[in-house]
């Protein structure tokens, strides 16, 4: 049988209102399709997305990405999804990742492209950009990101990452992704530095939390989906 064909599908940062006609079509037509829930959360925000639109039935299948420090235990469930997913393209049926955001940044689906890469090197993929959250974000409040020489930097918002957003001097806008666990430091070091910045989580969803007052962010549990938005000026 011909191997069945992968799309690799972006949804958009939640609101389903912003999922391309391209990504829909595919999902849509796809035999399977696969969606994601990590370590974090206790559903799928992708399978959510994909629950309201119309004339999707697919078969569905859910994907934990447990993924720890380690570099084994990563590997092994990276390896672990990649199977499910060239089980079903060894069967000749057409698969479709779906996963929030856009699919080639920070998403779970870069590494299982690269396995099914390796164990499939016929395989035929295409994959559908999506609308990212950080112009979600700034949509919400026309909050304009960048104009003419200004610096536009997308970092994650680790401990060695995050320099930039806190400098002084710069004309530039720092998006901070993967906010969960740095965000309580990152909101009273910029409050302090008297920065102006925006804290956007859950974006799109019925829990959605948009807000620049240092108080009311802090005073929230830690939010798997979220990030900040820093404006410096010179």
């Amino acid at each position: 049988m011909k191997l069945g064909k992968l799309f690799g599908v972006s949804l958009g940062p939640g609101d389903p209102g912003l999922v391309t006609l391209k990504a829909l079509k595919i999902l849509q037509n796809a035999d399977v399709i696969f969606t994601v829930i990590s370590r974090q959360g206790s559903s799928s925000a992708s399978g959510r997305i994909i629950d309201s639109l119309d004339g999707v039935d697919a078969e569905r299948i859910e994907l934990v990405f447990a993924m720890r420090d380690d570099r084994e235990d990563k590997a092994l469930c990276i390896r672990n999804n990649a199977e499910q997913i060239i089980e079903k393209l060894k069967s000749g049926k057409s698969c479709a990742f779906a996963t929030i955001g856009d699919a080639l940044t920070y998403s779970t689906y870069g590494y299982i492209l690269n396995e099914l890469k390796k164990s499939l090197p016929a395989l035929e993929v295409e994959t559908i950009p999506g609308v990212n959250s950080w112009s979600a974000l700034a949509s919400s409040v026309n909050r304009v990101l960048v104009e003419d020489r200004a610096v536009l930097s997308v970092v994650p918002s680790y401990a060695n990452n995050v320099t930039s957003a806190l400098s002084d001097g710069a004309d530039s806008t720092t998006i901070l992704l993967k906010t969960y666990n740095t965000r309580d430091q990152l909101v009273n070091t910029l409050n302090e530095k008297g920065c102006d910045f925006l804290y956007g989580a859950n974006l799109g969803m019925e829990n959605e939390f948009i807000s620049d007052n240092a108080e009311d962010i802090l005073a929230r549990d830690k939010e798997y989906l979220s990030m900040l938005i820093v404006k410096n000026k010179k």
